[in-house]
């Protein structure tokens, strides 16, 4: 007992120091903290892998984020369309998805403008070819630059689905670039 109590004082000291020492480099001139806001729309593309025939498609949608934390840790959330790969009766075809995701990121300062993201969190949807709810843990890592956003991540699928007694579950990989229009760096 006494010495998880021991870690525990040391534990909180050392995220004391850190935090101290996060506050007073940021009020370096040379180095700017992020916006606590972002929103912007974002294209591009993705890869459908795993269970199906590999599959590409163009995706896209508008993204928030916003920060929660007196750190750079932000919610991020949208509203977005993908297309998911799938097996169907007569070979390959698609699934169309609107889905939401719930990220949580990090905003590192690389230079004056620039800021590097890795992001993990959640997404959920409605298939509509099938008709089925989608739901994947998402992983990745985005840079902004200004105004201009790009990310790169890959969804792992939750939930398998089933059509003419195939089954599968949908992983994709997707590269992603933007413009925010409130929020610049």
């Amino acid at each position: 007992m006494k010495e998880a109590i021991r870690l525990l004082i040391v534990a909180v000291m050392m995220l004391n120091v850190s935090l101290n020492v996060n506050a007073q480099f940021k009020k370096k001139e040379n180095n700017r903290v992020p916006d606590r806001f972002h929103m912007g729309i974002r294209g591009g593309y993705s890869q459908s892998t795993g269970d199906v025939s590999s599959i590409g498609f163009p995706h896209g949608g508008i993204g928030v984020d916003f920060q929660v934390a007196p750190i750079p840790l932000f919610l991020e959330t949208g509203l977005y369309y993908m297309n998911k790969g799938q097996i169907d009766w007569d070979g390959e075809d698609e699934d169309h998805l609107g889905y939401v995701p719930l990220l949580m990121s990090y905003h590192i300062n690389l230079a004056p403008n620039l800021f590097l993201q890795p992001f993990a969190g959640g997404i959920a949807g409605y298939l509509g070819t099938t008709e089925n709810f989608e739901a994947a843990v998402r992983v990745g890592l985005g840079f902004n630059f200004g105004r201009l956003y790009a990310n790169t991540g890959f969804d792992l699928g939750l939930i398998e689905h089933e059509k003419y007694n195939n089954r599968w579950t949908n992983y994709t990989a997707f590269v992603t670039i933007g413009f925010n229009w409130a929020g610049s760096r």
